[in-house]
């Protein structure tokens, strides 16, 4: 999937990249920028609260506007105050929204980020002579602590995702490299899977 944050200066990003990035942050603070302009998001706010709604700049501190800002959202977007109160609510969402995405997407591009098939509580299948058996993940781990040499040997370097049984009386690890061959992610897909081995097998 092609990214979408940039570390490229506002004058090499199209206007589809600055879309993107026009609100970021910057020493713990969101801004806005465009071709032209890189503002503070307060202080363009108080600029705009200045020039739209003749309310001076007699904030004591950044607490103290933003506490004004969150008042101002009462007003709604029929109101000037308030439609800057939900301008400014924006820039900071966004700015937030997009360093989050970032820290995803360079971690993607350096091959750390880690992507899971399932979720802890999510059910898995398993086809276990002749018949679907049901297991409920309950964890996830790097490698394998299976002490099963061929076991372990075939997940290293490998996320193995740990199961229970609907009884609780079988536990054990399988490496996500096996999803879609011994193991499958619903039921119906064990099912095609399980048809179409009897076949192979008469």
């Amino acid at each position: 999937m092609k990214r979408l944050t940039s570390n490229k200066k506002v004058s090499e990003m199209g206007m589809y990249e600055l879309a993107h990035n026009s609100c970021y942050a910057k020493n713990r603070k969101a801004r806005y920028r465009d071709f032209e302009d890189d503002f503070d998001a307060r202080k363009l706010a108080i600029k705009l609260l200045k020039k739209y709604t003749d309310i001076p700049n007699e904030f004591t501190c950044d607490d103290d506007f933003d506490d004004f800002m969150m008042d101002s959202l009462q007003y709604g977007m029929d109101d000037i105050q308030g439609l800057i109160a939900v301008f400014y609510r924006n820039l900071w969402a966004m700015a937030d929204l997009r360093e989050r995405l970032k820290e995803y997407e360079d971690l993607e591009e350096q091959g750390k980020l880690l992507k899971l098939p399932c979720s802890v509580g999510d059910m898995v299948w398993d086809i276990d002579f002749g018949r679907l058996c049901s297991y409920e993940v309950t964890g996830f781990s790097f490698g394998s602590l299976n002490d099963d040499d061929w076991e372990e040997e075939k997940a290293l370097g490998q996320v193995v995702v740990y199961y229970i049984n609907s009884n609780g009386s079988i536990t054990g690890t399988f490496a996500v490299s096996e999803i879609g061959k011994t193991v499958f992610l619903t039921k119906e897909e064990s099912e095609k899977a399980l048809k179409e081995r009897g076949k192979i097998n008469r």
